[in-house]
């Protein structure tokens, strides 16, 4: 974690806000893809999201990478991302053989928007557990949705820092057991969070 000029009962608070909305998230996957999800908090803290070395790791090969943000009295945006190998696992797993076979344009449609569908409310959940947890209102804008090189990731994310003014982040995985796959669900908020988490919490 980074701790930067958090207290210990700030992270402990905030850590365990943060686990409970990956195992929503996770929970929310297994009964979408009817496989075992399980969550992994990689690191958190104070400052901007560091780059991740699995996305140059993945050099040419595609991502697919959904942004939803949302604005209130905190503003920032989640971040999820997924190699195109493990959507085609995931698709093959949960969709019927006629839609994975087929290649084109409608079928195509459909497997995004399937994997969407549960990126979309993994993102709702956290944006209603932030809600929640800090007391305030915050409203998710409309996703958008990229396909990219994997090892343009990492340019993307350090310019999203800056649009976001990150002064929190989150890097976490929700990995599957026995389908391999680990997507990526990363967090980038404003300083207003660590101030009025601050604000929230007697120390």
């Amino acid at each position: 974690m980074s701790r930067g000029n958090l207290s210990e009962l700030h992270l402990e608070i905030i850590e365990e806000m943060i686990s409970e909305s990956l195992n929503k998230a996770a929970q929310s996957m297994e009964q979408m893809l009817k496989i075992r999800v399980e969550p992994k908090l990689v690191q958190f803290g104070e400052g901007q999201l560091h780059g991740i070395k699995e996305f140059d790791d993945l050099g040419r090969f595609k991502v697919n990478l959904m942004k939803v943000a949302f604005h209130g009295e905190i503003n920032g945006a989640f971040y999820f991302v997924i190699n195109n190998h493990e959507m085609d696992l995931i698709n093959s797993v949960c969709l019927p053989d006629d839609i994975t076979g087929s290649r084109n344009s409608h079928t195509k449609m459909m497997k995004h928007d399937f994997m969407s569908e549960i990126e979309n409310l993994i993102a709702n959940m956290s944006i209603a557990a932030l809600s929640d947890f800090l007391g305030v209102q915050v409203i998710g804008e409309v996703p958008i949705v990229r396909n990219m090189k994997g090892e343009l990731v990492n340019s993307y994310l350090e310019n999203e820092n800056e649009q976001n003014h990150t002064g929190f982040f989150v890097n976490s995985n929700l990995n599957g057991t026995m389908v391999n796959i680990t997507p990526h669900f990363l967090w980038m908020i404003d300083d207003n969070f660590i101030r009025i988490t601050k604000l929230n919490t007697v120390a």
